[in-house]
């Protein structure tokens, strides 16, 4: 793997200008489709299987097959991410529900484990978190926080031994006010860097070490290697910066000034107007998005005092079995 020194054309190098709304990038749940979810949790519940232990045999979804092919194009080889809306929530308890988007990540991938505990479905709400207080126990992360969190994708230093092909958030409820997602394309960045800034791009080829002290296995390595861009006939990116500074400073080997201004660069990039879009989400919507070439943000958010109003979205990590 090398550095790519050419501008990468496709789908996949979008700003927000590439698109004219949702449309581009929602895709409605059918009522037969819907009809169907609901027949398959039933199924899954009567035959005895849990979110654990469900596999795609067990959760038949016929009107989903041409469904779920376009996703994984769009996610693979177009603009990396999609909105599928309309999960007949209020349908089901909290429980089904979580069969039934751990039925449908079956039909889309293999499901991972997000940490240590070996969970399958993680809850991204807020549970008091301060990362810069708490840094260090296990499970600690930004998304047990309200905070803001600025453009990165998962499991960069492999949480849990993994690295996800996708990310998938199901919105069980919206916050009071704040919380939006937002995207950004590691093509549109490399380009950019690329024409304005090409000896920053070749330092993002180049390793930082990032930190795993948050979710470390037994025996494992407290640090690893990673460069922010890879290109093997496809980008790949791999960014987390409060983990590559956490990292950098335990290998004693702080950032130094080129690494910072690199960084620096990189994030001044996401934050440009035109860079990124705004996905908005509603309760029902599953949103899907590439965690091999896109970057994901999310802003500050405030809560409802009620427990039972509170923002919760539930996360998936699949492998593509593609890969």
């Amino acid at each position: 793997m090398g550095v790519n020194a050419r501008s990468l054309d496709g789908p996949q190098a979008w700003t927000a200008r590439s698109f004219s709304g949702p449309s581009d990038w929602v895709l409605a749940v059918s009522a037969e489709l819907r009809r169907e979810m609901t027949s398959a949790v039933a199924h899954a519940k009567r035959i005895g299987f849990d979110e654990a232990g469900i596999q795609r045999e067990h959760f038949p979804l016929p009107s989903f097959a041409g469904t779920a092919a376009e996703i994984l194009k769009r996610l693979r080889d177009g603009i990396g991410f999609v909105v599928l809306r309309g999960l007949p929530l209020d349908d089901l308890s909290e429980e089904e529900a979580r069969l039934l988007y751990a039925g449908l990540g079956t039909h889309l991938g293999t499901i991972l484990t997000q940490n240590l505990r070996g969970e399958l479905l993680y809850s991204v709400r807020d549970e008091g978190m301060r990362v810069e207080a708490n840094y260090g126990k296990t499970g600690v992360r930004f998304s047990k926080s309200s905070a803001a969190f600025d453009f990165h994708t998962d499991s960069p230093s492999r949480v849990a031994g993994h690295t996800p092909d996708f990310i998938g958030l199901l919105v069980l409820r919206t916050a009071k006010a704040g919380g939006d997602s937002a995207l950004a394309s590691g093509y549109t960045l490399h380009n950019i860097l690329l024409e304005e800034k090409p000896d920053v791009l070749r330092r993002l080829y180049q390793p930082f070490w990032v930190d795993r002290r948050a979710e470390l296995p037994p025996g494992e390595n407290p640090v690893l290697p990673v460069p922010v861009f890879t290109f093997d006939g496809r980008l790949t990116v791999r960014y987390l910066r409060f983990y590559i500074t956490k990292g950098q400073e335990w290998k004693g080997e702080p950032l130094t000034e080129a690494d910072t201004r690199a960084l620096d660069a990189l994030e001044e990039i996401t934050r440009r107007p035109d860079v990124p879009v705004t996905v908005p989400v509603e309760r029902g919507d599953l949103q899907l998005v590439s965690n091999t070439f896109l970057l994901h943000s999310r802003t500050g958010y405030q809560d409802y005092a009620e427990p039972e109003l509170k923002r919760h979205y539930l996360r998936l990590w699949l492998a593509d079995r593609a890969a």
